[in-house]
């Protein structure tokens, strides 16, 4: 069986996804960044802004996904 592969494949989407989308929230508020990608004139600079602090975070909590899925599947020795 593949390892990467986890038996809870929920939280290796929702995990990941709710800390991109809390912490973008929480960066964009600190930071007064206001950008509505249908309702705001097109800029791209703000979107990519947009995107890659959503991408960072998503990865980010990717790597703590799989750490915590994996240390809680570990057997106890």
């Amino acid at each position: 069986m593949d390892e990467n592969r986890s038996s809870k494949p929920v939280l290796n989407f929702l995990i990941p996804f709710l800390v991109a989308y809390l912490g973008s929230k929480g960066i964009f508020y600190y930071f007064s960044f206001e950008y509505s990608v249908f309702s705001d004139a097109f800029d791209i600079k703000k979107l990519l802004i947009d995107l890659g602090v959503f991408a960072v975070l998503f990865y980010l909590g990717t790597i703590l996904a799989k750490y915590l899925i994996n240390t809680k599947s570990k057997p106890v020795q």
